[in-house]
């Protein structure tokens, strides 16, 4: 039960996963139509990337370096701070 609350944020009166939310912000469209992981520098991706734990959180940050012309580990790796 201790490891479940760990994992949960409380949005709107329900208890949520925080890596979905993370996911689901992260590939959400502004107002400008632009994705926010598109809006992102690398190094708030890569801290994101080092700090989350969650497939689906590395596999949208991943994608993205993929599209970028990137290989993930290394602009990851190169962006993130100490």
């Amino acid at each position: 039960m201790r490891n479940a609350k760990k994992n949960t944020i409380r949005i709107a009166g329900r208890e949520m996963n925080i890596a979905a939310v993370t996911a689901e912000w992260l590939t959400a469209r502004m107002r400008n139509g632009h994705r926010r992981i598109e809006a992102l520098g690398w190094r708030k991706l890569a801290a994101i990337h080092h700090y989350t734990r969650n497939n689906k959180v590395w596999d949208a940050i991943n994608r993205e370096a993929r599209r970028c012309g990137y290989t993930p580990a290394t602009i990851l790796a190169l962006h993130l701070e100490d």
